[in-house]
């Protein structure tokens, strides 16, 4: 009976989360390609208190829309638990307006900040942005995702010590290949201390499915690309996520700081 209605219950809050972020898009909700600002969202709307209902803990300073974005991914989840999603699917239809089959982990990112209401960029345009404003990338292709944060002072490299938070992108790299593999987001931090992480991220177009992972990370390893490692089984806490790596030669490359 509790499981039921746990499940209720984030089914209730998937919807409210995108009732009182979609208000803006009811009549068509497509990708903002001219930028226009996020829809403003009331917290006050929504009934249910999501964090407790995800057991997450968020810091104190965290703004609110860095909240609601991993908040809406976790709700995205809820709705697609590992399920197999077609290339072409609501996230890629709604951003490129069109049928067309493609790797979409960015894409997910993007529905979640817009639909968060953080505000949107591209890497190479002129902004008015402030030190401290919450925002993300509209790009698709997550090398553009890093040049945005990278341009504009918020990237965190992750083979020299970042520190990542809940709310930040995460990118991944493959060894021997491109740093620029893979983004997803965190939705949680755990510091065990020696510069070591409890990391939880939702992730989009992992193997075509919407996961979460819970793994550690090392913001100082042995050998540069080899910060990533599996959460023996005996110390796991988390339910309901991954916690086997996606491959050996993954690492991460790096946080982008959607807020300050």
């Amino acid at each position: 009976m509790l499981n039921l209605f746990k499940q209720f219950m984030l089914a209730c809050l998937a919807a409210l989360l995108l009732l009182s972020a979609g208000s803006a898009l009811a009549a068509d909700k497509t990708a903002p390609v001219n930028l226009d600002p996020p829809p403003v969202i009331d917290p006050a709307d929504i009934e249910t208190d999501p964090e407790q209902l995800y057991d997450l803990t968020f810091p104190e300073e965290m703004p609110e829309t860095a909240r609601l974005f991993v908040l809406t991914a976790r709700a995205q989840f809820e709705r697609h638990p590992f399920e197999l999603l077609p290339k072409n699917n609501e996230y890629t239809k709604w951003y490129y307006h069109d049928n067309r089959e493609i790797g979409w982990c960015s894409v997910f990112q993007i529905w979640c900040a817009y639909h968060s209401g953080i505000p949107l960029i591209r890497w190479n345009q002129e902004d008015t942005l402030t030190e401290n404003d919450c925002f993300s990338a509209m790009e698709g292709r997550v090398g553009n995702v890093y040049k945005a944060f990278e341009r504009r002072g918020r990237w965190l490299d992750g083979t020299e010590g970042a520190v990542p938070k809940p709310g930040y992108l995460i990118i991944y790299g493959v060894q021997g290949s491109t740093p620029y593999t893979h983004i997803a987001i965190v939705e949680s931090v755990i510091p065990l201390g020696d510069d070591l992480y409890e990391l939880t991220t939702v992730e989009g177009n992992l193997g075509s499915r919407i996961r979460r992972m819970n793994y550690r990370y090392s913001a100082v390893p042995k050998k540069k690309y080899h910060n990533m490692f599996t959460i023996p089984e005996s110390e796991i806490k988390r339910e309901n996520c991954q916690t086997k790596l996606q491959a050996d030669n993954w690492y991460v490359t790096g946080f982008c700081q959607t807020w300050k």
